[in-house]
């Protein structure tokens, strides 16, 4: 197992109310190219895999499309890709993930993979079932986690609102499942995700960015408890990555004002599960 010494200890201390960050992610992903063993950059990509995903549907939308960043291919291996999966029979393609072509044959065909699903919500389902399947415990317990915490959100919402809980909950796991069926204060999962009570708790503040802004404390409550032990390990890395990307979903809304800014950072905050405008705006 490698142990990154130099790389940790030179890593700028982040806390979560930091109003500005003199280290980012799409700064930091170059250093771990760099510097991580193959397998640990492996390990550690899922973190940047949610991005790539966003940016391989906002491609197969239109090849014109901006990319995010922190996603890992350029449109011109995307292109590649689409080349390959369209005119090669069992083509292998290493810059992709195996189901990114599951997803492109199901988009191109329009054959969901998940009924009931946006295209959007098929893709986010996809990614999750994959993240956690990582062999790393704790990324793919990170994974779960927040798979978690955006579904009970969701029934959430939808008990409040009356909608159908069925298409909002996402992925396979035995929080999901309950979620979707059980009509307990709690959907019956508190004996599945310890958080369940509080996030319930939290579910309730009419202040949306009050709530989210407790549910991400949690989350780097979760991440320090995790790793309390570990000094510089891939799990340290990894931490410090998960809390970078907490920081800086909530930087655009301490450095400006306005409600664009607060509706983007609600909506990205909600990673995936989504609602009408309607009941969102309720």
């Amino acid at each position: 197992m490698s142990n990154y010494y130099y790389l940790v200890a030179g890593l700028p201390e982040v806390r979560s109310d930091d109003t500005k960050l003199t280290l980012h992610l799409q700064e930091i992903k170059q250093t771990l190219n760099e510097t991580l063993t193959k397998r640990d950059r492996a390990t550690v990509s899922p973190v940047f895999e949610l991005y790539e995903a966003k940016n391989w549907l906002a491609y197969l939308r239109n090849s014109d499309a901006p990319l995010h960043p922190l996603g890992n291919s350029t449109a011109d291996q995307f292109a590649e890709a689409v080349t390959l999966l369209k005119e090669s029979e069992n083509p292998k393609i290493t810059q992709i993930p195996p189901y990114f072509s599951t997803f492109a044959y199901a988009f191109w065909e329009n054959k969901p993979l998940f009924e009931g699903l946006s295209w959007d919500d098929q893709l986010t389902t996809l990614f999750y079932q994959n993240a956690m399947k990582c062999k790393n415990k704790f990324i793919s317990q990170w994974f779960e986690l927040n798979l978690n915490f955006n579904n009970l959100l969701a029934a959430y919402t939808c008990r409040k609102y009356g909608i159908d809980r069925q298409t909002a909950i996402l992925g396979d796991n035995d929080v999901a499942a309950l979620l979707r069926i059980n009509s307990a204060r709690d959907f019956g999962v508190s004996d599945y995700f310890e958080a369940a009570p509080q996030v319930l708790r939290l579910s309730e503040d009419a202040d949306l960015l009050d709530r989210e802004r407790k549910i991400d404390l949690l989350k780097w409550q979760w991440i320090e408890d995790k790793t309390v032990f570990d000094y510089f390990s891939i799990e340290v890395v990894a931490a410090y990555l998960m809390k970078l990307e907490i920081i800086e979903r909530w930087l655009p809304l301490r450095q400006e004002s306005g409600t664009a800014v607060f509706r983007e950072l609600i909506n990205t905050l909600k990673s995936g599960v989504k609602f009408s405008e309607e009941v969102i705006n309720h």
